[in-house]
C-alpha cells in the first residue's frame, strides 16, 4: 500500500514541467548579451579554400604564403582574471580548409618569452603548460563543440563539449600538430580530418560556431576571440561564426583499430611447506588477446562503434579501500570504449547546484564486472578454486550522433560470456561451476533540442537480461531489469536561468528468492522492524518503482545565484543491474545559494555559498538534515584558500541497524579547510584539512599535503600522502567470540555496535618522465596501512534513541581487531608512433597483507615490513594500429 503513496503527486509535478517544456519551447528567450554590444559581425571570421592538401607543409613554422593572405580572428577578450578586458597579449589565428582537411595557424605572441609555459607531457595531460585552443560547433547548436588543442611543446589535448558547458574529456580524435618557438611568439599548426567531425555534408554553405582560447599560464589568463562572460552561462553559445566553408563532400568516415597484446601475470607461491599443492596455482599465467575497435559513418549525422575482445590491460588499478559500511564503493570508470561519448548516455539528474540525489542511472562497470558467484554460494565445500576476475566481454556498440535538426540519439548493446570457475572438494573431486550468466546490456537514449538549443525533451530505455541455464544464481541475481525515463530543462535569460527535471521508472524481475534478497538490501530493507508501511512479501517476482528530480534556479549571471531542487524516489526503485544506487525511499528538498565576486580589490575572485537540505523516508521519518556555509578566494598572488564548515540538526539513520530500529544521528558539526600555492611555480603545495564531531564523542580528522615539483620541462612529480584517525561510537558488528558462549550474532532486532578506533595512512606517488610528445612513461606508487580496533561492544535498546547496553560477556583480546597493509605500482610506457596508433608497455605490481587480532599503529614498521611481502607482477605488451582517413 505504501509503496504507490506519492505517485501521484510526482505525476503532478512531471506532467506540470513537461507541460511548461512545450509550451515554452516555441518561444525563443535566447539573448545576445556580450554580442550585441560589440556588433552581430563582431565575431565573425573567414576561412579560406586551398585546392591542393600538399599546399601546407606541418611544420609549425607558418612560413606558406596562403596564410598571410587569409584574415586573422583578433583582439581577443579575458575571461580570466578581468572579465571583459582586452587579452594582455597578441593572438592571430587563421583558417584554412579543403575536401578534407581544416587547417588551423595561430601566432601567441608574447612580451616575455623566456616566460612562455612550455612544458612536455603526456597528450591530454593537465599540468602546468600555455595553450591554444580551436573550439569548432559544425553542428551549429549552440550547445555541443569539438575541441582541439595544443601547447607550445607540441602536446594535444582534444575535448568534446555537450550541452553548452559539459566537458568529456575522455574523448579523442586523431589529428596531426606542429609548433615553434621563435623570438616573438610560438606558433601552432592543426590539420583536422574533416571526418573527425561531425556536419551535414549536404549544406552548400556550412554554418558552424567557432571560437579560439589562449591560456598563458603564469598569469593564470584565459581568454577567448568571441567574448565569453564568466558571469553569464555557457561556453558554447557564446561562439562566433566561421564563414567560407562551403561545399563539402561527405568524409569516408571509416576507422579501424586493430590490437594484439600479451600479458603475463607472475603470483607467489603462498602454500606452507609441507601443505597440499593448490591444483590450480600457475605461477606464471600467459594470456594472448587479439581484437579491436570499428568506428563507421553510417550517415553524416551517425557514427556506428563496435568493440571485439576489448582489452582494458593498460588502465591503472582500483584503489584498495576498507569499506566498514554496508554501502558499495562505486569506483571510476576507465576503459576506453565505454569512456568516449559517455555524455549522451547521461539521465537521472537535473541542473541542480544541490541534491540528495544518491544514484547514477548507467554505471558502466556492471558490464565485464567481477563474477557474482561461487562455490560455497551454490552449497560447494572447495578447498581450492580458480575464478576470473572479470567477466568477458563477447562484444559492444554503439551508435550515436546528432542531427542538424538537434536530434541526438545513443544506443549501446554489450554482451557478456558466461563465466564458470574450477574447485576441488575436500575429497579431491574437481568440478566447474558457473559464476556470471551470459548476460546481454542495452541502453538507449535520445534527446530533441527546441528553442534554438534553449530547451531540450529526452527519453532513456535501459535493460538487462541474463540467462541462467537453470543454476543456483538465478536465487540471486536478476533474471531482467528494465528502467524507462524521461528528462528535459528550458533555459531563459541567455540560459542564465533554468528549470530542468527528470522521471523514470524501474522494473526487476526473477525468482522468489532473488526479489526476497532485493526486499531486504541497504537500498530499501523492506524488513525493518519498526516500519509502519513496509513488509517483505516472499511470493514477489518483481518489484518496480520510480524517482524524480526537478530543479528551478538562477545558475549564472551578475549577483546572487541560487537554486531549489526536490527529488523523490520510491521504495521499490531498483536500477543496480546496469546502474548505481545508494539508496531509494526518500523525499528530500535542497536548495542553494551563491555569489561570485570579480575583479575585486583584495583578490582575484572569490566565491561564497551557503546551501542546506532535509530529507524523510516514506515512513515519515527525518533521515537528512544539515545546513553548510562556505567559500573559495583566489589571491592576487595566484594563492587558493576554501573554506567549508557545515552544522546538522535532529535527524535519524535508518539504514545503520540493517533493518533493525532506526537510531537517532548525534547532532555534529564539521569544517574543511585548504590553502594551496601558486602552481605557475616549479614547486607547489596544498594543504587540505577536515574535522567532524558529534555530541555522543565520536570524530574525524583527516589531512593531506599535495607536493608538486617539476625539475625539469619534461618531468612532473607529485607526492600526496593522506592521514586520517577516527574514532567512532556506532561501528556495526555482524558479530563478535567471547570466551563464555562463543559467537555473538546480530539481529535485526537486537543490533550489535562497538566503538572503533581507526587510523590510516596512504600515499599517491607520482613520477612523469615525457621524452616527446607522443612517448612519455607514468609511474605511480600508491601505499596504503590501515588499522582497526574496536571495543566497548553494546546492543541497540530503544528507537529513536542514541542508547547502548553494553553486551554481558565483551570478547577476550583483539579478534576483531585487524592490520591492513597493501602497496600498488603502475609504470606504462606510451608511444604513439603514429596518428591513433599506440604501443604499450605496462608493469604492474600489487603487494597486501592483512594480520588479525592486531590493531598496532606503526606507520614506519608496516611500510618496511610491505617490502618483506611477496609480489603479484603483472606485465602486458599492446600493440595498437589506426587506419583511417
Amino acid at each position: 500500500m505504501r509503496e504507490i503513496t506519492g505517485r501521484g503527486s510526482w505525476m503532478r509535478y512531471s506532467s506540470l514541467f513537461f507541460g511548461f517544456i512545450l509550451m515554452v519551447g516555441s518561444v525563443s528567450l535566447k539573448a545576445q548579451g556580450v554580442k550585441q554590444s560589440f556588433g552581430e559581425d563582431a565575431f565573425r571570421v573567414s576561412a579560406s579554400r586551398l585546392l591542393n592538401d600538399e599546399i601546407i607543409e606541418m611544420d609549425g613554422l607558418l612560413n606558406e604564403s596562403v596564410w598571410s593572405g587569409t584574415p586573422a580572428a583578433t583582439n581577443f577578450i579575458q575571461n580570466m582574471p578581468l572579465d571583459g578586458v582586452p587579452a594582455s597579449e597578441r593572438t592571430e589565428v587563421r583558417i584554412l580548409y579543403t575536401d578534407k582537411y581544416l587547417f588551423i595557424g595561430a601566432r601567441a605572441y608574447d612580451s616575455a618569452m623566456d616566460s612562455v609555459a612550455a612544458t612536455l607531457f603526456r597528450r591530454d595531460g593537465t599540468e602546468y603548460s600555455d595553450w591554444i585552443y580551436v573550439n569548432i560547433d559544425s553542428y551549429n547548436d549552440d550547445r555541443t563543440a569539438f575541441t582541439f588543442a595544443v601547447n607550445p611543446r607540441g602536446v594535444q589535448k582534444d575535448v568534446m563539449y555537450y550541452d553548452d558547458v559539459q566537458e568529456d574529456l575522455q574523448w579523442d580524435a586523431v589529428w596531426q600538430s606542429k609548433t615553434s618557438i621563435n623570438d616573438s611568439c610560438w606558433t601552432a599548426e592543426l590539420k583536422i580530418p574533416l571526418s573527425q567531425l561531425r556536419f551535414t555534408s549536404s549544406r552548400k554553405e556550412q554554418e558552424w560556431g567557432i571560437n579560439f582560447q589562449r591560456r598563458i599560464a603564469r598569469k593564470d589568463e584565459i581568454s577567448f576571440w568571441a567574448a565569453t562572460p564568466r558571469e553569464d552561462y555557457g561556453i558554447v553559445s557564446w561562439f562566433g561564426q566561421v564563414d567560407g566553408i562551403s561545399e563539402l563532400s561527405r568524409p569516408l568516415r571509416l576507422e579501424l583499430l586493430p590490437y594484439a597484446s600479451m600479458s603475463l601475470t607472475r603470483e607467489p607461491d603462498l602454500t606452507p611447506s609441507g601443505a597440499e599443492t593448490d591444483p590450480y596455482f600457475n605461477e606464471n599465467d600467459y594470456l594472448p588477446k587479439i581484437g579491436g575497435d570499428i568506428k563507421y559513418g553510417l550517415t553524416s549525422d551517425f557514427t556506428l562503434t563496435g568493440t571485439v575482445n576489448p582489452d582494458f590491460g593498460q588502465v591503472e588499478a582500483d584503489p584498495a579501500v576498507i569499506n566498514l559500511t554496508n554501502f558499495e564503493i562505486q569506483f571510476d570508470e576507465r576503459r576506453p570504449f565505454f569512456l568516449e561519448g559517455r555524455d549522451i548516455f547521461n539521465f537521472g539528474g537535473t541542473n541542480s547546484e544541490n541534491t540528495f540525489r544518491t544514484h547514477q542511472n548507467f554505471y558502466s562497470r556492471r558490464i565485464g564486472k567481477t563474477p557474482y558467484g561461487y562455490p560455497s554460494l551454490a552449497g560447494i565445500s572447495s578447498s581450492y578454486e580458480d575464478s576470473p576476475t572479470q567477466t568477458t566481454i563477447a562484444g559492444a556498440g554503439k551508435v550515436s550522433g546528432k542531427t542538424s535538426g538537434g536530434f541526438s540519439l545513443g544506443i549501446l548493446n554489450a554482451y557478456t560470456l558466461q563465466e564458470n570457475a574450477l574447485y576441488q572438494t575436500t575429497d579431491g573431486t574437481q568440478g566447474k561451476l558457473m559464476i556470471e550468466p551470459a548476460t546481454n546490456y542495452f541502453v538507449g537514449r535520445f534527446k530533441q533540442d527546441l528553442n534554438g538549443g534553449d530547451s531540450q525533451v529526452g527519453g532513456y530505455l535501459s535493460s538487462v537480461n541474463r540467462n541462467f541455464n537453470g543454476s543456483y544464481l538465478e536465487d540471486y541475481l536478476h533474471q531482467s531489469a528494465y528502467q524507462l525515463g524521461i528528462d528535459g530543462q528550458h533555459n531563459w535569460d541567455n540560459r542564465n536561468w533554468g528549470i530542468s527535471g527528470s522521471f523514470g521508472v524501474s522494473s526487476v524481475n526473477g525468482t522468489s528468492a532473488s526479489l526476497l534478497r532485493t526486499q531486504t538490501t541497504s537500498a530499501r530493507y523492506y524488513n525493518r522492524t519498526d516500519s509502519d508501511g513496509f513488509s517483505v512479501d516472499s511470493s514477489k517476482t518483481s518489484l518496480s518503482g520510480y524517482s524524480g528530480e526537478i530543479s528551478i534556479g538562477k545558475y549564472s549571471g551578475s549577483g546572487l545565484r541560487y537554486s531549489l531542487t526536490y527529488s523523490e524516489v520510491s521504495p521499490g526503485y531498483e536500477i543496480n543491474d546496469i546502474g548505481f544506487m545508494e539508496r531509494s525511499d526518500y523525499r528530500s528538498p535542497h536548495y542553494y545559494l551563491e555569489y561570485l565576486g570579480l575583479n575585486a580589490d583584495a583578490f582575484r575572485f572569490y566565491l561564497l555559498w551557503a546551501n542546506g537540505g532535509h530529507g524523510w523516508n516514506f515512513d515519515g521519518d527525518l533521515i537528512y538534515n544539515y545546513y553548510s556555509v562556505g567559500s573559495y578566494v583566489q589571491f592576487h598572488n595566484l594563492w587558493t584558500a576554501y573554506l567549508v564548515s557545515g552544522i546538522t540538526g535532529t535527524f535519524y539513520n535508518d539504514r545503520i541497524t540493517r533493518g533493525g530500529p532506526i537510531m537517532r544521528r548525534p547532532r555534529d558539526w564539521s569544517v574543511t579547510a585548504e590553502v594551496s600555492s601558486n602552481t605557475a611555480k616549479d614547486l607547489s603545495v596544498s594543504v587540505n584539512g577536515f574535522y567532524r564531531r558529534d555530541t555522543s564523542g565520536e570524530f574525524r580528522f583527516q589531512s593531506t599535503t599535495t607536493l608538486s615539483y617539476r625539475p625539469t620541462g619534461y618531468i612532473q612529480l607529485s607526492l600526496s600522502p593522506t592521514l586520517g584517525y577516527e574514532q567512532s561510537t556506532d561501528q556495526y558488528q555482524p558479530y563478535y567470540y567471547n570466551d563464555v558462549t562463543g559467537y555473538e550474532f546480530s539481529t535485526r532486532q537486537s543490533p550489535i555496535f562497538s566503538n572503533a578506533d581507526i587510523r590510516f595512512l596512504s600515499t599517491e606517488i607520482r613520477l612523469n618522465w615525457t621524452f616527446t610528445p607522443t612517448l612519455s612513461l607514468q609511474t605511480f606508487a600508491r601505499p596504503l596501512l590501515y588499522t582497526a580496533d574496536f571495543s566497548n561492544f553494546k546492543r541497540f535498546t530503544e528507537r529513536k534513541t542514541f542508547n547502548f547496553e553494553p553486551v554481558e560477556n565483551q570478547p577476550a583480546g583483539d579478534l576483531n581487531d585487524f592490520n591492513y597493509s597493501t602497496l600498488q605500482g603502475n609504470a606504462v610506457l606510451r608511444w604513439e608512433y603514429r596518428p591513433g596508433s599506440t604501443l604499450y608497455l605496462v608493469w604492474q605490481q600489487q603487494r597486501e597483507s592483512i594480520l588479525f587480532d592486531r590493531s598496532f599503529f606503526d606507520p614506519l614498521n608496516d611500510g618496511l615490513d610491505l617490502r618483506d611481502i611477496k609480489p603479484t607482477n603483472i606485465f602486458l605488451v599492446k600493440l595498437s594500429y589506426w587506419f583511417g582517413s
